[in-house]
């Protein structure tokens, strides 16, 4: 909530100097101002709260002629239903067909689904355990309040932008006066999502420690939200 506020005090800041500047000086060209351009850099980590998962089977050259495929389509449905995901609404199934001389010789299906953490990803994946089914992955994770904190990194960046031009003007007489411009700025997210033989290492260590082990792996999965700007202030005498 403070930080909240602290966003709301500076864009109160930037409108009231933006509107100041333009009433003011409006037949001054600001190009003609003595100013001082900075960037400013304001980041968070947060868990991510969304993942994609993608299940992969199929007829494989292995398998084929050897098992149905609808029938192992039904059983990973029928795992799906039993964690309460709606078919029609919260799956998705797509296929693939190699033909040659006429005759399908490869079929392969990928049903994506999302779920909200990576034990309910685990129960998920140990229950498709089924001849054929070549992967269970997380294909992308993600964070549902990102868009919510892009905003309020971009008022952090715009502080962080501030206290870099007080900081340079420091003792040299001069201060820092209103904002003359600020680009749009960029937000960047990373998110780190573990291969598939170390996440099912660690998912086996942590089944024989009582999950201990999985839990401080969920926790160090973080995705990485920042954003950078430039911004250009008025340098002003010292009062």
């Amino acid at each position: 909530l403070l930080a909240m506020k602290k966003s709301f005090v500076l864009l109160a800041w930037v409108l009231f100097s933006a509107l100041t500047l333009s009433a003011q000086d409006r037949s001054v060209n600001i190009q003609n101002l003595p100013r001082i351009d900075v960037s400013g850099h304001a980041e968070a980590k947060v868990q991510p709260d969304t993942f994609e998962i993608s299940v992969v089977f199929g007829e494989t050259k292995e398998f084929f002629g050897k098992q149905n495929i609808e029938k192992l389509e039904q059983q990973i449905v029928d795992v799906l239903k039993g964690s309460g995901f709606d078919i029609q609404k919260d799956v998705k199934v797509t296929a693939s067909y190699n033909v040659a001389e006429g005759k399908t010789v490869f079929i392969r299906k990928r049903i994506a689904f999302s779920v909200h953490s990576y034990a309910q990803y685990y129960n998920i994946a140990k229950q498709l355990d089924f001849k054929g089914v070549e992967n269970v992955s997380i294909t992308k994770a993600s964070y549902s309040g990102e868009e919510a904190l892009k905003s309020e990194l971009r008022a952090k960046a715009l502080s962080d932008a501030l206290h870099s031009a007080q900081d340079i003007l420091s003792d040299s007489g001069f201060q820092v006066g209103r904002i003359l411009s600020v680009n749009a700025g960029r937000a960047y997210v990373q998110a780190r999502i573990a291969n598939a033989s170390a996440y099912d290492a660690i998912v086996m260590r942590a089944t024989a420690a009582k999950s201990e082990e999985f839990e401080s792996f969920e926790q160090s999965d973080e995705i990485t939200i920042t954003f950078d700007l430039q911004a250009s202030f008025e340098i002003v005498q010292d009062k």
